[in-house]
């Protein structure tokens, strides 16, 4: 059997909205980190992360289909600035 940090799992709650989820990401597992989950969330929300906290450690495609684009506005955004700047 495989490792659950690899895993894309279903019905499980996920951490940013609270709602169950057919099919949510490990934050903690492969694709997590791949999506640079954590470090997205603790930069551009007033959430607090740690691996060790009981609260859940999933996040629903939703959710994450959200924070990529804020990053992706976030990081236009700095790129106009510095292209502005000049």
């Amino acid at each position: 059997m495989g490792s659950l940090d690899g895993a894309i799992m279903t019905g499980f709650i996920c951490r940013l909205c609270s709602k169950m989820n057919r099919c949510v990401i490990h934050m903690y597992g492969e694709e997590g980190r791949r999506l640079k989950l954590v470090s997205k969330i603790k930069e551009y929300l007033p959430v607090k992360i740690d691996p060790g906290d009981p609260l859940p450690k999933t996040i629903c495609r939703q959710c994450i289909y959200r924070l990529q684009c804020h990053h992706t506005l976030m990081r236009q955004i700095t790129l106009a600035r510095k292209r502005l700047s000049k």
